[in-house]
């Protein structure tokens, strides 16, 4: 695995972690559940888009 492989998956990571805590700290604003929904989404994608690509074994 390359370095810029590397530290994409885990900026992806650090990035969704970030989408995730943002979710939960707007959970109890005033946002309606289909925005949180799709950030939701979008956090999951990037943190487990980080899991994989740091997963990924060279061949």
């Amino acid at each position: 695995m390359g370095r810029l492989a590397y530290y994409l998956g885990r900026a992806l990571q650090l990035l969704g972690l970030a989408t995730i805590t943002s979710v939960v700290i707007l959970f109890f604003g005033r946002w309606k559940m289909e925005p949180l929904l799709y950030l939701s989404i979008l956090g999951i994608i990037e943190f487990y888009g980080g899991t994989w690509l740091l997963g990924k074994k060279e061949t």
